[in-house]
């Protein structure tokens, strides 16, 4: 992935977000993210497998950025198991998901998450929204005050190859806050790496080409575990399947 120098950014900056179909715009806020530390936070049944590594960006917390959340809104962030996943040399089994908000006060959010793998249809160093391998139920995630939060989701994503690049995704279906949470980055910001839908009819946009002054990558990562990477038999002939089950 290409790596975009930051520039300095004020305490606060005001970025405008202007649809293609409309005229239209948003006006979203950059600010220091909560100093404090952030809560961790479940949307379900807690996951009984054990932690080997976690996959994605796991980068500290720098910004917060307001305005961007709402019913049908989903973000992703493209990453490279191989990168934070040594342990992990074939595959990785994806058993929960995080995403770092920050909310003015309490509120619940109705949300799910999926793992993509990614395509690559207008540049070959270019990782973009792909083909799902596996996805959540909706989750309803009760925050109970003003902070950060890192909420977690479970989701049963089994035996992904390590050689490849994948896309954790957050989808956001409803919110009772108000203000709606801001979303949290890091302290710098890659291409192809933050992915933005606002909802029907809008597509995948990188937020980096959608707010030439995006600050970070998403607090997007996942709990992860070694696993064997399964055969692909899809690909092959009846003939050689066959033989797997011949002495």
């Amino acid at each position: 992935m290409r790596k975009l120098l930051t520039t300095a950014l004020v305490v606060a900056v005001a970025i405008s977000l202007t649809a293609s179909s409309s005229n239209a715009s948003r006006e979203v806020t950059v600010k220091p993210v909560d100093s404090s530390q952030p809560t961790p936070i479940g949307g379900g049944p807690g996951v009984a497998n054990a932690l080997t590594c976690q996959v994605g960006n796991l980068n500290p917390a720098a910004w917060a950025i307001t305005n961007l959340i709402g019913p049908g809104v989903a973000y992703k962030l493209a990453f490279d198991p191989k990168a934070t996943c040594s342990a992990c040399p074939i595959a990785i089994d994806i058993n929960s998901i995080t995403i770092q908000l920050q909310t003015a006060g309490a509120c619940d959010i109705v949300m799910s998450v999926d793992v993509e793998e990614a395509d690559y249809p207008n540049d070959p160093n270019c990782p973009e929204p792909g083909t799902e391998h596996c996805t959540s139920s909706l989750y309803t995630v009760s925050l109970p005050g003003a902070g950060g939060w890192l909420v977690n989701l479970p989701i049963d994503c089994v035996c992904l190859p390590v050689d490849r690049i994948y896309l954790l995704s957050v989808h956001f279906e409803s919110t009772t806050c108000d203000p709606v949470p801001a979303l949290v980055t890091s302290a710098s910001a890659n291409l192809c790496t933050s992915w933005n839908n606002l909802g029907t009819g809008w597509g995948w946009y990188d937020l980096l080409v959608q707010f030439p002054n995006w600050p970070g990558d998403l607090r997007i990562y996942a709990d992860a575990d070694c696993c064997s990477a399964p055969v692909p038999v899809e690909k092959r002939t009846w003939g050689a399947i066959r033989s797997l089950y011949q002495n």
